[in-house]
């Protein structure tokens, strides 16, 4: 598996990059991974699941356009593995995370020396957007307390399954109403005035989840989050038990397909460990 690797892309107004890089890898239960029943009783499935999936990847992506440095989501920390980490959500929450999720992080896996490894400072950011408010998309703040961090409104205002004990003391993000257009994602807001970096809303895994559309000159990505753990969910609509809305997941799905029709759409789910391959030869949805 490619750990991490750097795409020269060309924009509008200039040369830019697309970087990819995992935070450690994460197991879990396989029916977390994928669904069986319904959006209620999927739930109860992966619980009292005993089988585990392999190792997945954890990416960060770094998006270096002309406007601006932004870092899409920033995911895990080395202290995630420490005994107690969870125990401040309570009991419910604190066996959920301690026996349905197993990480491997090390701190040079985290996103300041990540970053780093790049030559990128942290003050060079302009935004780190959040995909969604889950533990393995938020963790890694710590990293960026001087940082504007941006989350849809919707996700902000109604997280699902979220654990605010592990938010830093500071964290207060600035919240983004996304409105609606005549776009393919019929919700979106532009991050730069290019239009060519937009968050797009896909709701499902959260209904306030949103996924990053990024517009170079050649192909066109979506920076996907937790929309589909790996790109063959997505090519045949198969559902993660984890999803809040199996109905909005769908219809997400439909979405991506009918812009990938129109546009040569490179699609990264946070997951996939095939992901950086895909990026790295240009293997968009067909």
């Amino acid at each position: 598996m490619i750990k991490t690797f750097s795409k020269a892309v060309k924009f509008q107004e200039g040369d830019g990059y697309i970087h990819g890089f995992t935070t450690g890898m994460v197991k879990v239960k396989s029916k977390f991974k994928t669904a069986e029943g319904n959006s209620l009783t999927s739930k109860i499935h992966f619980l009292l699941d005993s089988e585990w999936t392999d190792f997945l990847p954890i990416w960060v992506w770094v998006i270096d356009h002309p406007e601006g440095l932004f870092v899409i989501d920033t995911g895990e920390n080395a202290q995630v593995n420490d005994a107690g980490y969870f125990k401040q959500e309570g009991a419910i929450l604190n066996f959920i995370n301690t026996k349905s999720f197993a990480f491997d992080v090390i701190p040079q896996d985290e996103a300041g020396p990540q970053l780093a490894n790049l030559g990128y400072k942290i003050k060079d950011i302009k935004s780190v957007v959040l995909t969604h408010l889950h533990l393995d998309h938020f963790d890694g703040l710590k990293h960026f307390e001087n940082t504007d961090i941006l989350v849809n409104k919707l996700e902000w205002d109604k997280p699902s399954f979220t654990l605010p004990s592990l938010y830093p003391d500071w964290f207060e993000p600035k919240t983004l109403q996304l409105r609606s257009n005549n776009h393919t994602f019929s919700n979106s807001i532009s991050l730069v005035e290019s239009k060519e970096i937009e968050m797009v809303h896909t709701p499902g895994h959260t209904m306030g989840h949103t996924s990053i559309l990024v517009k170079t000159n050649e192909l066109h990505y979506l920076l996907a989050g937790d929309v589909t753990y790996d790109h063959f969910q997505l090519e045949n609509n198969i559902l993660s038990g984890a999803h809040q809305s199996f109905k909005s997941a769908k219809n997400t799905f439909t979405t991506i397909k009918t812009y990938a029709s129109k546009n040569k759409l490179v699609y990264l789910p946070s997951h996939d460990i095939n992901a950086l391959d895909r990026l790295k030869n240009d293997h968009y949805l067909q």
